[in-house]
């Protein structure tokens, strides 16, 4: 159960993250679905929701690992914390804005040339998808992917020194958890609201303050994850995995039937899809049913899950440089080509050059 004040400053966190195989599985099958979508396959219209799970994931795992180094420390270090994440982003997302300016120089006309310098410059500024909510026209070049890691850099930015404040003033933690609840909600009632007022997909799918609360979603599931605060008895565990179950089927439902325009998505899908993502991952941290950790464990997954990362970079410069037309269906060689030579860049940029910084990051790991 959610601790009582008095059990609020407790020396240690009760429940240790660590690394699971099982969470590499969901980003390989988060990458994979947003691969599927832009390679053009007609089944899987709602690959975007790829993305959700990122977010999600990706505020779980910031913050229980934040709040493991408070409780083990004392204390949280921003300076490593940002070390660590240049060190994880930077190297890949300057590697993939060389090769895509390269290209541009030597292989575009001067106009489609152009595009990519802009686009280079508003990807390493962290910036790109507050842009394009203004000028749509900027998401056409070979770094307009970037606009989620653009979302997530600024969340980066602002929830480790908000946490820490919490954390340092000793704020309950239902009050943490009861504010972070209210911030999910009032941007999931926003967005309904500008959606009903006009507002435009683009507006709504890569602004930052109609897409943070599936982060926050993840932020709240980290907090429960590491501070403990899940009833263990088995009735509520059975109702979990049942909970769970039904998601990840629903989920693929909606992957399979549902595009990026439909209205239901900015109304209430999005809302549904973080908060039953942030329930199948803490089922999969704490009660995993052993089909889902095989499946989640299974080797391939594990991979795509390591190199997401790459991964996500790289396909998409590949597909915007060959498939040149977004109103027209490529034939299946050009489909495969693409898909295989996506995969070599992200093979050579994960070996040689994303892996070698990634041991850097235990220099910046407080013991």
């Amino acid at each position: 159960m959610i601790q009582t004040d008095a059990q609020t400053h407790a020396p240690r966190a009760t429940t240790r993250l660590g690394y699971r195989r099982e969470l590499d599985g969901v980003r390989g099958s988060a990458i994979l679905l947003v691969f599927a979508l832009h390679l053009r396959l007609p089944w899987l219209p709602g690959g975007f929701f790829g993305v959700d799970l990122f977010f999600v994931l990706s505020g779980l795992l910031i913050t229980a690992l934040l709040v493991e180094e408070w409780e083990r420390t004392g204390a949280i270090s921003l300076r490593a914390f940002y070390a660590r994440r240049a060190l994880r982003l930077l190297p890949a997302l300057l590697l993939v804005s060389l090769v895509v300016g390269l290209y541009a120089a030597i292989r575009l006309p001067a106009v489609r040339a152009w595009e990519n310098y802009r686009g280079i410059a508003l990807a390493l500024s962290y910036v790109s998808n507050l842009v394009f909510v203004y000028r749509p026209i900027y998401i056409y070049s070979g770094l307009g992917i970037t606009w989620s890691l653009a979302i997530e850099e600024q969340f980066y930015l602002l929830w480790p020194p908000l946490l820490i404040l919490a954390l340092k003033y000793g704020l309950r933690r239902r009050y943490i958890l009861g504010t972070l609840a209210l911030a999910v909600s009032s941007i999931a009632l926003y967005r309904w609201l500008l959606w009903h007022g006009g507002a435009s997909v683009v507006r709504l799918y890569y602004a930052t303050d109609t897409r943070a609360d599936a982060l926050l979603v993840g932020c709240l599931a980290g907090l429960l994850f590491a501070w403990d605060g899940w009833p263990r008895g088995r009735a509520f565990k059975r109702a979990m995995q049942t909970l769970a179950a039904l998601y990840v089927v629903l989920l693929g439902y909606l992957v399979y039937t549902t595009e990026v325009e439909d209205p239901r998505v900015y109304q209430w899908v999005m809302p549904l899809v973080a908060w039953g993502t942030a329930l199948a991952l803490t089922v999969g941290l704490l009660w995993p049913p052993k089909i889902a950790l095989a499946v989640l464990r299974w080797p391939v997954l594990v991979w795509c899950g390591r190199v997401s990362y790459g991964l996500y970079l790289w396909h998409w410069p590949v597909v915007w440089f060959l498939f040149p037309r977004a109103d027209v269906t490529p034939p299946a060689r050009r489909i495969l080509v693409a898909a295989a030579l996506s995969l070599v860049l992200t093979t050579l940029s994960y070996y040689c050059v994303e892996r070698p910084f990634l041991r850097w990051k235990k220099r910046f790991t407080r013991a």
